[in-house]
């Protein structure tokens, strides 16, 4: 069995965001398929070790438990966690986690699991005045980070033909966000329209242009909720606005969608593939996304899920939905049909194992 060495500064086990969802999938996947060591930064609980080992059936390290040390810190003891270890593949989660690269004692395939393209993403934010909200690179930078990595896996198929024309034809791996199918009733009545979203630029930016710009011709016109979750409620203004309501965060993702009657997400700009959509989507509700948040998941756009660039789109979008049980219906059958077509976690991994192999 291959041995594999993963390294993160994410507590992927607390799953609070789409990034972290994608390294606990990223994980459980792997442990099932190779000899696994996971490696992360810290700081962590004092038992996180033992609890995720019985989670897993791979091996977990924490760097360092109560603080942050510097760059060099880490690396030194990851150097020292290692020594005498032979792996066959190490993976790096995020391009700013590099550094790792100056501490690995021996010659073995280096995987980068990118998530983003961070030049694009940097050229979104400017787009809409946030330049220097995020770390950022320039195209030239990533790509000199991209020759040093054997492979580099992305999220979606726009940064796939993006990492091939950086490093080269052959180093990209298209590996999606793996869902399972959860059934909900669509109920008869929409009551609940739902964003469920983490505190990320983009995420607070999306809501606040749908609450001032759509919100009030939906809530004048039905009488629905607009049920909002996630560490996104901490940035949101709301005020003056009838029938919503910041719920904040919640641990039990699930019984979100099991209240939501139709799911949002009015996404202007950012980055990779929009995890909450295809998590949306794997729980049958209908979706309202921009073209934007389409990214990945192309394929079903206008028949697993509806698309919306504007303020009109968004308001007859979302009315049609209310209006019409019978397209809720559908929609939620062709999203199931969606997610057992292509992201169960073999095949969103299916081009790592055989990278790794």
């Amino acid at each position: 069995m291959k041995k594999v060495l993963l390294l993160t500064d994410v507590n992927f086990w607390e799953r609070s965001s789409g990034n972290r969802a994608r390294i606990y999938s990223l994980v459980n996947y792997l442990a099932g398929q190779v000899q696994l060591t996971v490696v992360n930064t810290g700081p962590a609980p004092p038992n996180i070790e033992t609890a995720l080992g019985a989670t897993f059936k791979a091996e977990f390290h924490v760097l360092e438990k109560t603080k942050y040390l510097s760059s060099t810190g880490y690396g030194r003891r990851l150097k020292a966690l290692i020594k005498d270890r032979h792996f066959d593949t190490v993976i790096i989660e995020y391009i700013h986690s590099s550094y790792f690269l100056n501490f690995l004692i021996e010659d073995t395939q280096v995987i980068l699991d990118a998530h983003d393209i961070i030049s694009k993403r940097a050229e979104e934010f400017k787009k809409f005045d946030h330049a220097g909200a995020l770390y950022e690179l320039s195209a030239e930078t990533e790509k000199e980070l991209f020759s040093v990595y054997d492979r580099i896996m992305v999220l979606c198929s726009d940064d796939f033909d993006t990492v091939d024309a950086m490093a080269g034809s052959g180093k990209a791996l298209l590996c999606p966000h793996p869902v399972e199918p959860v059934a909900h009733p669509i109920r008869p009545e929409v009551k609940n329209i739902v964003f469920a979203a983490s505190a990320y630029l983009p995420n607070r930016d999306a809501i606040n242009w749908f609450i001032k710009n759509c919100w009030p011709h939906i809530s004048a016109k039905y009488p629905v909720i607009l049920q909002i979750y996630g560490t996104v409620c901490s940035g949101i203004g709301a005020s003056g606005q009838s029938n919503v309501i910041l719920n904040g965060f919640v641990n039990d993702i699930e019984s979100v969608y099991g209240l939501a009657d139709i799911v949002i997400n009015p996404v202007r700009f950012g980055a990779g593939m929009k995890i909450k959509n295809v998590e949306a989507l794997a729980h049958g509700r209908p979706l309202v996304t921009t073209a934007h948040g389409a990214r990945g998941i192309e394929s079903g756009i206008n028949n697993s899920f509806l698309v919306a660039n504007d303020q009109e789109g968004f308001i007859r979008a979302i009315c049609l939905l209310i209006d019409d049980i019978a397209l809720r219906k559908e929609l939620s059958k062709l999203a199931h049909r969606l997610i057992g077509n292509h992201f169960s976690a073999q095949n969103c991994f299916k081009s790592l194992i055989e990278a790794i192999s």
